[in-house]
């Protein structure tokens, strides 16, 4: 495969723009000719601590910050085309965190040399499943707010009869189904990979929705899915197959209509018993 012309710029943690004292934090990969954008940052707060001591440090509203930055970058994949437009977001940001200049590489899997330039910057290699958990945190931001607080169910524990299995969903609400809301994330190079991906979700999702709850009434699988930037193909197909068994669908785009859609018909949580299924 031909290499493409990419950029790469360093995450640095720098309280005090005037001191100029940085530690770096993580790593970002832009490659125009594959539509790709992306950070990953280092949950090992290790460096911070060696430069600016622990004293006062807000580990929590760190790593927020990290994470959300990532959440940033993913979805700005479609807006941010050249390395102009990157450089003008680097230069809008004002917070702990600072992105130095793009600079040019050679990008042949942008994926796996997003995760070469990790090691390379941090000497470890990046910890697996950490994009999924941080796609789920970002979903979770999104619908644990106060103005949801008293409609959105957390951690429920559900049957699948057609499996006869447990499974916990994060997320719920009720507005005449049961909404089990699953973050899921689409993001391999070949469609067909997300495609069998969404088609694990086809059994549980008919089996939910063809048996309702004595108590909570029908149930209904719901799917926010995260795609990569400028892949039009793979969130279509996916929603076929989601579509196909009541599978309710939105993508890590179509956050605010989910929201809306809580807010707007969402009825009230009743408590749950510790360890009820539903």
């Amino acid at each position: 495969m031909n290499p493409s012309k990419g950029y790469y710029s360093i995450i640095q943690y720098c309280p005090d723009l005037m001191l100029g004292e940085v530690a770096n934090v993580g790593v970002l990969l832009f490659c125009p000719e594959r539509g790709f954008l992306k950070a990953l940052t280092n949950r090992n707060n290790r460096r911070i601590k060696q430069i600016f001591g622990s004293e006062g440090l807000d580990l929590t509203r760190i790593n927020t910050l990290k994470k959300g930055l990532e959440e940033r970058l993913s979805l700005l994949g479609e807006e941010i085309r050249t390395v102009e437009e990157l450089q003008q977001f680097i230069s809008t940001r004002a917070n702990l965190f600072h992105l130095t200049t793009p600079r040019p590489m050679k990008v042949f899997n942008p994926e796996e040399d997003l995760q070469s330039l990790f090691q390379r910057v941090f000497g470890v290699p990046v910890e697996k499943g950490e994009a999924k958990k941080n796609f789920r945190d970002f979903v979770g931001e999104r619908l644990l707010v106060p103005e949801l607080g008293s409609k959105v169910y957390q951690d429920i524990k559900v049957n699948v009869p057609a499996l006869d299995k447990d499974m916990t969903v994060p997320f719920g609400y009720q507005n005449g189904r049961f909404n089990l809301i699953i973050p899921v994330q689409f993001e391999a190079a070949n469609p067909e990979q997300s495609v069998s991906h969404a088609c694990k979700y086809t059994v549980q999702g008919r089996s939910l929705y063809d048996n309702p709850h004595p108590q909570y009434g029908p149930l209904q699988l719901l799917i926010v899915g995260k795609f990569r930037a400028n892949d039009n193909e793979t969130p279509n197909r996916v929603k076929r197959v989601l579509d196909s068994c009541q599978i309710k669908n939105f993508r890590n785009d179509q956050l605010n209509a989910l929201t809306d859609e809580i807010r707007k018909t969402g009825k009230d949580k009743v408590s749950l018993p510790v360890g009820t299924n539903l």
